[in-house]
């Protein structure tokens, strides 16, 4: 490997970061491309022009770098002529090397890839190229010019030579320039610009201010790697405006108070723009768990990975990726610097932090940051709560959770901590006590939990009247019921609080009162809209489980289980069984990938549709999901997938023909000896996704005594507290361990072993089951009617 020596003309970014450097030349050396990622003003442009004069004058090789800032075109067409210029135009002022095109303002992808053979063949050796940077474009793109780059790469597979691309840009675009999704997936080698060592930073340092003639003080020193450690940009920044300072003396000392005061200048004056940390903010607000990683981080030193909340994988680790993170020793993390570490304590205050989360939907922990602002004397965060609040009950899955929110509303904003919310329910002559750990509105009788709507009492009082009233005062408090109204109809209910409202927090009762009126008016309109939805929600959920099948086949020398178990009102899951012809049976398994009534509606909608196919396609199944397929996507076009499997069943010799249309794999389970455990795997994508879409049918023979599993997502990724998930090896263990009871057995203790392994976790997802066991008995059987 051709690793030059570093001399100290050599840019501070490619001395400090040499091992960046090794990477990169050995990449070119080998033919691979290369993405270069790291935080905006690392000095990866210094590197790459260094890099540049290299690879051109000491290995002799044609290279050209391509300044993507000075892109000014938005369209596809038009950006790959601009590009296809000015590498041109490159070469010719680096290498003398001229290309003879034609001046277009468009190109297309394909008149790109055709350009770069014409290099190769025009210098008859390797081309590099190198693209920074890539965030001075759109995403799409950057996308494009990757899938270019991709597609160029694979043409030049059978070529003596090739053109090897760098392409570099901030560490947010990580993803997209070599995630797994990205176009240079599998082609590229990844070269991350970390942060300066701390003896890296001591040497750097060091080297400045000497040139400077700055001699420091040790606490100063000590001081300014401190705040500036890790960052080569920084570094140079802080230390420009000491050397100002020390320059200013006849000593040229730089002393600990300098630093102090020019940390905090910059802190003041300048942090807020500055370029990586801008980035930072931006990565962190978009993650949640990142955000918890982060605020972890500002709390301690040093957090070890295990308690970080956020799955770090050895790929793209997305804490890293922020810019302002460094690995230690002892697999843990820490802020890279002082100046870090205050600016996000000062941009993360608990108002910001309540906003991220508010915008995220986690309405809890919002509102546990709003409420800590308010406390810090923070006004403004008085209506954010107010509105944070609002949309957490209008987002509510049912009135219970929507009350929880309600009293969380009062205690935030107006320092309530005894209130009890009265609901009217329809055609009924009760207020319901609603949204305690004890009561369930539609179970719970007990007179202590409803008030006749007739009754003299301060609450039905209240209700019937539709004005707020006072009580007397009971027990040293003054009590308070007031209707919660609805525009246009009468009030829905009635909520009673005690205490003084908000005495620290407001000096004129007024407003408070005025405040308080505002908020419940709203808070009613919410719990209204959840209560109507959630109506709409059980009768769509009545519909969906009407056309489930009423009974199982009872076919002789066959077992048959099933069960469907939605996690709310409505489910995306369904199961079916159809009678075909010829004593044959169509099994259907399915799970709409969304909840809610659009689920619930592409659900019926597939059910519909395979049914009306099936008798027609009985030897087809795979022209089946095509014709469903279609359907979907042309009738329905709602951006939604389901994935299927279907299968047609010879009752008679057990013979299976199967499509898998991106549905979790069915298990065909055999006893014997040793238990053959095989998958009926994808042979196609989920439906809804492309009309273009085929699936390939297969084939198989359930032999007697065998249990074939179908399942939805939902038993394999039930999590426990841990968030550890139950997986498919438990299911074939459970077979394994009860091979002899029945199918409705096995489905039962499969049942139970998914709720004993989610313990008190209730984010469950929809869960359908279905059990088949071919027994082994032998003899003719014949369909009945499913």
């Amino acid at each position: 490997m051709n690793v030059p020596e570093f001399h100290m003309e050599a840019p501070a970014a490619a001395r400090y970061h040499r091992q960046a450097v090794e990477q990169i030349i050995n990449s070119v050396e080998e033919g691979i491309n290369c993405a270069l990622l790291g935080p905006r003003l690392s000095g990866k442009t210094l590197l790459l022009h260094y890099l540049e004069s290299y690879i051109a004058k000491l290995l002799g090789w044609k290279c050209a770098y391509i300044d993507l800032l000075t892109i000014n075109t938005t369209t596809q067409q038009a950006f790959f002529a601009d590009i296809i210029q000015k590498i041109r135009m490159r070469f010719s002022q680096n290498n003398g090397f001229k290309l003879n095109t034609r001046d277009n303002n468009i190109a297309s992808s394909a008149d790109f890839r055709a350009f770069l053979s014409d290099c190769l063949n025009a210098s008859g050796s390797d081309l590099v190229l190198i693209f920074d940077p890539l965030e001075a474009l759109p995403t799409d793109l950057v996308q494009a010019l990757l899938t270019s780059l991709r597609a160029a790469y694979m043409d030049q597979q059978s070529l003596d030579k090739r053109v090897i691309a760098i392409v570099s840009g901030a560490l947010n675009l990580a993803t997209l320039a070599v995630g797994e999704s990205s176009p240079f997936r599998g082609i590229a080698n990844r070269v991350f610009v970390s942060h300066l060592t701390a003896h890296d930073s001591l040497e750097l340092t060091l080297e400045y201010l000497s040139q400077q003639g700055v001699n420091p003080t040790k606490p100063a020193l000590e001081r300014l790697l401190q705040a500036t450690s890790g960052d080569i940009y920084l570094i140079h920044r802080i230390s420009q405006s000491c050397v100002q300072i020390a320059n200013s003396r006849l000593d040229n000392k730089l002393r600990a108070k300098d630093v102090n005061d020019v940390v905090e200048r910059f802190l003041r004056d300048e942090v807020v723009q500055y370029a990586p940390l801008v980035v930072a903010v931006g990565i962190i607000e978009e993650n949640p768990d990142l955000l918890h990683c982060i605020l972890l981080l500002m709390e301690q030193d040093i957090v070890p990975r295990s308690r970080l909340p956020l799955p770090l994988s050895p790929d793209l680790d997305p804490l890293y990726l922020t810019g302002v993170v460094e690995r230690t020793e002892g697999d843990g993390y820490r802020l890279a610097n002082l100046i870090y570490r205050r600016f996000l304590k000062q941009h993360f205050s608990p108002a910001r932090v309540g906003h991220v989360l508010a915008m995220a939907g986690l309405w809890d922990s919002a509102i546990d940051y709003l409420e800590a602002s308010i406390k810090q004397g923070n006004q403004r965060s008085q209506t954010d709560v107010i509105t944070a609040i609002i949309n957490a009950i209008y987002a509510s899955q049912d009135l219970n959770q929507a009350v929880h929110f309600f009293r969380r509303g009062l205690r935030a904003a107006f320092e309530v901590h005894e209130a009890k919310i009265w609901y009217h329910m329809p055609q009924e002559k009760h207020l319901h006590l609603i949204g305690s750990p004890e009561v369930n509105i539609l179970l719970d009788n007990e007179e202590n939990f409803k008030i006749p709507i007739a009754e003299d009492r301060l609450e039905a009082r209240a209700f019937r009247q539709q004005i707020p009233l006072r009580s007397h005062e009971i027990h040293g408090k003054l009590y308070r019921a007031i209707p919660l109204a609805v525009p246009g109809s009468k009030p829905i209910g009635v909520v009673t609080i005690s205490g003084d409202l908000g005495k620290e927090r407001f000096s004129d009762p007024r407003e408070i009162d005025f405040q308080l009126l505002g908020f419940l008016n709203q808070a009613a309109r919410a719990l209204y809209t959840v209560s109507l939805r959630r109506q709409e929600l059980i009768f769509a959920g009545r519909v969906q489980g009407s056309l489930l099948p009423e009974t199982l086949p009872q076919i002789p020398n066959w077992e048959i289980a099933a069960t469907w178990k939605p996690a709310h009102e409505t489910s995306g899951d369904f199961y079916d069984f159809i009678s075909l012809p010829g004593g044959r049976m169509g099994i259907v398994i399915a799970d709409v990938v969304d909840k809610g009534m659009g689920a619930a509606l592409l659900m019926t909608m597939s059910r519909t549709l395979i049914r009306s196919y099936a008798g027609m396609y009985t030897d087809l199944p795979g022209y089946l999901l095509a014709k469903v397929n279609r359907r979907i996507i042309t009738d329905l076009n709602a951006g939604l997938f389901v994935t299927l499997f279907y299968g047609v069943l010879n009752v008679d010799t057990g013979k299976l023909n199967y499509c898998n249309a991106g549905h979790p794999p069915p298990f065909l389970i055999v006893p014997g000896k040793e238990y053959e455990v095989k998958e009926l795997r994808s042979s196609g994508m989920a439906l809804g996704i492309s009309e273009e879409t085929e699936w390939t049918a297969a084939s198989l023979t359930i032999p007697q005594g065998s249990w074939m599993l179908l399942y939805t997502d939902g038993v394999i990724e039930a999590q426990n507290q841990r968030g550890e998930l139950f997986g498919q090896e438990q299911i074939i263990r459970t077979i394994r361990e009860r091979s002899w009871n029945s199918a409705q057995e096995i489905q039962d203790e499969l049942i139970s072993a998914v709720y004993d392994f989610a313990g008190s976790n209730t984010r469950l997802d929809d869960i359908t089951l279905m059990v088949l066991r071919r027994k082994t008995t032998q003899g003719k059987t014949t369909l009945g009617r499913t």
